[in-house]
């Protein structure tokens, strides 16, 4: 058992292991406070005294939301900017090291790391900077290529959006991060980026998903077996129910149309609409959605996106089943498993689409709640091992974080020592779970 110790204390570790790798993350307080201080102004020295990164800094408003790792072991983590106050909205920080593992609380660095990279304003005069490409403005998720460390953001362009006046910066874009990183310096990566412009969003987008043109959610990234030029983002649409397909190669963007969400006594006026990839046992990757506030998982086979593109049509929408109550997806292992929780639970349970149809019968318990932070995110990471970040978000949306702002864990995934079957009881629909499906 290795004890760690807060506030960027150093100890001793004998024989740790990537299994063992715990890091706790204070949200940005790594990098605004040094130990024994409390000055609050973002003006740490790995920043610099920058105007541009002290001037817009509150710890209570930032929280990490989603993460990726390369297979350099850096942690890549978004940092949405619901409120005022968050500096950078994407950031970095290293785990691969010996060193590394030994700190509890990293330093989150700003990526790419410089200022003009990061606005959450527009800009006065664009010539200014005609070489530059467009600032992230708020980064909501990121997909990783394992095999380049090409990093993928879904970048919503709207600022503010938990405050009564959410503000538009700039267009909704997918960002293509490409990351050069050495390994033996700790501080920030080499790293070049370029936007593709999201056409079909609307500018008065919000974020309540109710009655909104568009409300992007989630990005995962695709090169299918087919043409040459077939690489491919998709972003989910929940207010339009549609995932959107962008053919980074061409430029190409079209929509792919996905059943409505609930309606009547089960529709949620602010839904999510989930995406995730699963690659099958037979070398076929299907693209899966589910509404929170629907009933059904729906299924599209990627083998042929290709012609759909440039013939114009719709891919074949497959019903893959019931869910027995509302869940929310958590992430892949990059192969045929899905982990997902329900939203008033800690633990994580997986589904693995070899299995066969989404049924309860096929789902396993993965790792219990042991703590009050609720999972968020799940990933593959550095070792081989599953990751996942958890935080108090539900502390965040009530503003009852504290001064020292939002807290965010990152740790394998403890898994039990044989998947334990789920059971009857938890298998029962209720309408407490808002989701009274048929089981068939």
């Amino acid at each position: 058992m290795v004890l760690y110790v807060m506030r960027h204390t150093r100890i001793a570790a004998t024989d740790l292991g990537p299994s063992q790798l715990l890091l706790l993350l204070l949200q940005l307080t790594a990098m605004a406070v040094l130990t024994g201080s409390v000055d609050r102004r973002y003006d740490h020295h790995l920043l610099g005294t920058s105007l541009v990164w002290n001037s817009s800094y509150d710890p209570r408003a930032v929280i990490h939301s989603r993460f990726q790792m390369t297979r350099a072991g850096r942690v890549i983590v978004v940092s949405p900017r619901f409120r005022p106050g968050v500096p950078f909205t994407l950031g970095s920080f290293r785990t691969a090291g010996t060193g590394d593992r030994c700190i509890v609380e990293p330093d989150v660095l700003p990526l790419p790391f410089t200022p003009h990279a990061h606005q959450a304003k527009t800009r006065t005069s664009p010539a200014s900077k005609d070489s530059a490409p467009a600032p992230l403005v708020n980064v909501i998720d990121l997909s990783i290529e394992d095999i380049t460390d090409v990093v993928w953001l879904l970048d919503a362009g709207l600022v503010d959006t938990m405050t009564g006046s959410p503000r538009r910066v700039s267009p909704a874009k997918v960002v293509r991060l490409e990351i050069d990183d050495d390994q033996d310096h700790r501080g920030p990566p080499k790293s070049s980026y370029k936007t593709f412009e999201i056409k079909t969003v609307a500018a008065d987008t919000a974020d309540d998903c109710s009655e909104a043109s568009s409300c992007l959610q989630y990005i995962v990234t695709y090169r299918s077996r087919t043409g040459e030029r077939n690489h491919y983002a998709f972003v989910s649409d929940a207010a339009r129910s549609t995932v959107l397909v962008l053919n980074t190669d061409t430029g190409a963007q079209w929509a792919m149309d996905f059943p409505q969400k609930a309606t009547g006594h089960e529709a949620a006026p602010r839904d999510i609409l989930f995406m995730v990839l699963l690659r099958m046992a037979n070398g076929q990757t299907w693209l899966y959605t589910t509404f929170m506030s629907g009933c059904k998982v729906f299924a599209v086979d990627l083998e042929y996106i290709d012609r759909c593109t440039l013939d114009g049509a719709q891919p074949a929408i497959v019903e893959v089943g019931h869910k027995p109550y509302r869940i929310t997806v958590l992430g892949t292992d990059t192969g045929s498993r899905m982990y997902f929780r329900r939203p008033t639970e800690n633990e994580i349970w997986a589904w693995d689409a070899n299995y066969g149809p989404f049924h309860p019968l096929g789902f396993k318990l993965v790792s219990k709640g042991t703590d009050c932070r609720a999972p968020v995110h799940v990933a593959p990471g550095y070792g081989g091992f599953i990751y996942v970040l958890k935080n108090n978000f539900a502390d965040y949306v009530r503003k009852s974080t504290g001064s020292m702002g939002a807290y965010s864990l990152i740790h394998p995934v403890i898994t039990l020592p044989s998947y334990c079957s789920i059971s009857t009881t938890t298998a029962v629909p209720s309408k407490a779970d808002g989701c009274v499906c048929p089981l068939t």
